[in-house]
């Protein structure tokens, strides 16, 4: 037939017998594949922008879910979100061993199940550092009040249980002669609030405390924490995060007994000169370290891409016969 013509046009031409072409022929019958030992693989432009973008997107989002008021607001959902990129993620990995054992050649399968389980990881995790740290107290002092001219001669803690921003009356004080501290690796420090005009509270009860962390001696009364030493300042933050309250009452427990005085509403604040700016400060903060995360994560992800691509490129395979058959162009590789 045609074949067997082929054949013999060929012995003739080249000089190969009969059974040397046809034994070509059934070579260039196998799989083609584009990788040659020596040859750079023209990379698809398509394939790799979805690695570059699906990776640091899956980054981005779970990093904002976690880190801004979406969370604060509907935690189940994000959590829910989060539950959603991981399992993505998995469902990417048999995808991967799947097309590493069915196909030849390396695909961009396990690279997307590497790079996007790193990022549905890292992402969750950067965001809940800006949340704990900065967003959830911002967050939770924006959603209480901010009272003005409250005097603690005639105000008792319990009253204020809603006050996120206070601006207390003239005459009010820090007294560092009664401040104590309780220490658990880190040091709680506290000093009570008082008025310059009685001895003690009209109450009897010190419900109002400055609070800080490291800011004080352990071995005297020496407070120092926010704004101490200004003779001006009589603005203060509602101290709320749950972590350190219970160590600042432990703290308050310790100064009851040392000093003799009754603490029965306390309620703890850190001493400020510009509360609301520096709650303002705390929304700016948050923002700039979730630019500079994605920005991190960005950056990474490129390098990382470049990388592969490269490797990817220069990929050859050991000298088969069938490599006799020549590449008619350069091949190019993608999913």
């Amino acid at each position: 037939g045609s074949r067997s013509h082929l054949f013999r046009c060929l012995s003739a031409t080249t000089g190969w017998s009969t059974s040397s072409t046809m034994q070509l022929g059934d070579m260039a019958k196998e799989k083609a594949t584009p990788f040659a030992p020596g040859t750079r693989i023209r990379m698809s432009i398509t394939p790799m922008m979805l690695m570059l973008i699906l990776p640091w997107g899956a980054f981005v989002l779970t990093c904002s879910l976690s880190a801004f008021k979406s969370r604060y607001l509907f935690p189940g959902l994000v959590n829910v979100a989060l539950v959603g990129f991981v399992l993505f993620w998995l469902a990417s990995i048999p995808i991967a061993i799947w097309a590493r054992l069915k196909r030849p050649e390396p695909t961009w399968h396990s690279y997307l199940a590497l790079t996007l389980g790193i990022a549905v990881i890292t992402g969750p995790l950067c965001g809940d550092w800006i949340y704990r740290s900065l967003m959830e107290p911002y967050y939770r002092v924006m959603d209480l009040k901010v009272l003005k001219d409250v005097d603690i001669t005639s105000t008792r803690g319990d009253t204020l249980m809603d006050a996120g921003i206070v601006d207390f009356s003239k005459g009010n004080k820090l007294d560092g002669m009664k401040s104590w501290h309780f220490k658990h690796h880190t040091t709680y420090c506290v000093a009570p609030i008082v008025s310059n005009r009685t001895d003690g509270p009209p109450t009897g009860s010190y419900d109002f405390w400055a609070v800080g962390k490291d800011c004080c001696s352990v071995t005297a009364s020496d407070f120092r924490c926010g704004a101490w030493g200004h003779p001006h300042s009589n603005k203060a933050i509602r101290a709320l995060s749950d972590e350190d309250l219970p160590f600042y009452r432990l703290a308050v427990q310790q100064a009851e007994t040392l000093y003799g005085v009754v603490a029965a509403h306390p309620v703890f604040f850190k001493w400020s000169l510009e509360p609301e700016i520096e709650v303002a400060s705390w929304e700016h903060k948050g923002f700039m370290n979730f630019l500079f995360c994605i920005c991190t994560a960005l950056v990474a992800s490129l390098l990382t891409l470049v990388c592969a691509a490269w490797r990817y490129a220069w990929l050859g395979r050991k000298r088969h016969q069938s490599d006799l058959i020549a590449w008619n162009g350069q091949p190019s590789y993608g999913i």
